[in-house]
């Protein structure tokens, strides 16, 4: 099992920092605390904040060992052959320790961020599973053509390439549902739902191996995580009223609708322990945490670090 944070970063730009300094102290703080990987979110203008594959090459140069990656990052919204050679660059520069989950920016109101460029919200899926496949294609150094259905790719080609053999683990950040076990089974590297029972997941996971198989892919080398938001308390009261502020100012929405989106978990750290465990039973080997609070995070990360990661790796 691993253990990875979300960095606070959209939840410093809604308390008006404009400073990136302390998001890079809560960086190296998240390696020396014994994490396994630390992530950054994304929005293009519907929710506001840092630009994340800028921050993760600033997280590369105060780290060491810790994995960075995007959770997740909406790249449909970008240039393909630019996004490549960031991507490419940034896994360089990191030694090797990029991972990036791609999403399509559910839930909304990330509609808006599509209307504000030239392409249609339902072609979003199609897009960007065109550009991972000539990403992987050329980042295996394949010949052939490199024409897609909506963007000519030739230019990959030319590009240098990246650190890691065929190019950094790229996930899908999804739910369960049967087009994104598919999409996961066929093409990606992971799979990161941010809604899902244990009993479901299990069930989707079955289902992308499966898949995988029928494909002729090895179902052992799609790796397996989960991402939730987390308020930690002995006092669940406390816990759930902390989530409740959370959504009300990160999603200007209250906790009961976002909860049909994303998991959310209130509670103590030997309940959340528990919670983890049922995850791990139906597969899952990587959990993602955003902490769900804007006025606790270095509390809550410190009895993540001291209670949870110990529990959950058998140190």
């Amino acid at each position: 099992m691993e253990i990875g944070i979300a960095l606070p970063v959209r939840e410093i730009a809604i308390k008006g920092a404009t400073d990136a300094a302390p998001l890079l102290k809560m960086a190296r703080q998240i390696e020396d605390f014994g994490f396994d990987s630390l992530w950054t979110g994304d929005s293009f203008v519907a929710r506001h904040r840092l630009e994340p594959l800028t921050l993760l090459a600033a997280f590369a140069s105060v780290t060491e060992h810790v994995t960075i990656g995007t959770a997740a990052l909406t790249a449909v919204l970008r240039d393909p052959i630019l996004l490549a050679h960031t991507i490419v660059t940034l896994d360089q520069c990191s030694g090797g320790r990029l991972k990036l989950a791609i999403g399509t920016g559910n839930p909304l109101p990330v509609k808006a961020e599509y209307d504000a460029v030239t392409m249609s919200y339902d072609e979003r899926a199609a897009r960007v599973d065109e550009m991972i496949k000539f990403f992987k294609r050329a980042w295996r150094g394949e010949d052939g053509d490199y024409t897609g259905e909506y963007h000519d790719y030739q230019a990959l080609k030319d590009q240098s390439p990246p650190l890691q053999r065929g190019g950094p683990p790229i996930w899908l950040g999804s739910n369960g549902k049967p087009k994104a076990v598919a999409r996961t089974a066929k093409l990606y590297d992971g799979w990161m739902p941010v809604l899902s029972t244990p009993a479901k997941y299990a069930e989707s996971l079955k289902a992308i191996r499966d898949t995988a198989t029928i494909t002729g892919r090895d179902p052992a080398s799609i790796s397996t995580s989960v991402y939730v938001t987390v308020n930690l308390s002995n006092n669940k009261q406390e816990a759930m009223a902390g989530l409740e502020d959370f959504t009300r100012r990160y999603n200007n929405l209250p906790l009961a609708p976002m909860s049909a989106y994303q998991l959310y978990f209130g509670g103590s750290a030997p309940a959340f322990i528990r919670w983890i465990s049922d995850y791990a039973d139906a597969g899952a080997r990587h959990i993602v945490i955003r902490v769900g609070s804007f006025d606790h995070y270095d509390r809550q990360v410190r009895t993540l670090a001291d209670e949870v990661v110990p529990a959950v790796k058998g140190d």
